[in-house]
């Protein structure tokens, strides 16, 4: 159990709080996919992070993701787990316009404005068997080796500079340490603020000071946000300790709120 604040919620918890208006509602979820995105009809689609193209919009408050048999399965464990109450609302698979879809809830539909942050927790969020097989058969990764400069032009050995592509296995265990995945057990993905902008520019959002920075800004410094975020974790864990799907899933973090 968590008996006391993770070091950048007390952190944030000890500055003298921003006068703000009144928050009226708050939620926040651990579900099984990197997406998150915002469908009401006033606001534009929104992805944070994952794959585009994979969600379409649904009536009654419930969106459709692209069938995929393995992901039925969880979402079918998950209705039947202790973490049920912390996941979308699964609704079975429709087709529609001859493509089969997975129907679930849509988490946003509640809120007016809503302002999203995706995390992803872990201190690894590559699976082991990824790294072997491509230890297995290593590549070298052209694509890989552009988002490494892109991200920092020194990352590169001379040898890879020269070849100007990595390995699959190199890029994956660099990513983590350039990120608060190593140093926190979890990285900001992007945030979605009220007004429909979007920034992903956390790559290298990496100690504590910068993580703390980054709620305080996405909360605008509400001590009520905070520690209501803070209740939530402490009741996902304690859920999660019990959960029979967590021992042998992973996990995606986000967390929503109106503006305050």
């Amino acid at each position: 159990m968590l008996d006391q604040a993770p070091a950048f919620l007390q952190t944030l918890d000890q500055q003298k709080p921003r006068v703000s208006k009144s928050w009226r509602k708050i939620k926040n979820m651990v579900h099984w996919s990197p997406f998150v995105m915002s469908f009401k009809k006033k606001y534009p689609w929104i992805q944070l992070a994952g794959h585009a193209g994979s969600f379409k919009a649904a009536a009654n408050g419930r969106i459709l993701k692209k069938h995929c048999e393995s992901e039925q399965r969880c979402l079918d464990r998950l209705m039947n787990d202790v973490l049920k109450p912390y996941v979308p609302a699964y609704h079975g698979d429709v087709v529609k316009d001859g493509e089969r879809y997975n129907q679930m809830e849509d988490l946003l539909a509640e809120f007016d404005s809503p302002c999203v942050m995706d995390c992803k927790m872990g201190v690894r969020t590559y699976l082991e068997e990824e790294l072997i097989k491509a230890r297995k058969k290593p590549s070298l990764r052209k694509d890989m080796y552009q988002k490494m400069i892109e991200v920092d032009p020194e990352a590169p050995t001379e040898e890879e500079n020269v070849l100007r592509a990595v390995t699959k296995p190199r890029y994956m265990q660099w990513r983590e340490t350039i990120s608060s995945t190593a140093t926190l057990g979890f990285r900001i993905e992007g945030i979605k603020k009220e007004d429909g902008t979007v920034n992903r520019d956390f790559k290298k959002t990496r100690t504590k000071e910068q993580v703390t920075e980054a709620f305080r800004e996405f909360t605008k410094g509400n001590r009520n946000i905070l520690n209501s975020y803070l209740n939530r974790l402490k009741g996902i864990r304690a859920t999660l300790e019990t959960s029979p799907f967590f021992k042998c899933h992973e996990t995606i973090s986000s967390i929503c709120q109106d503006p305050v």
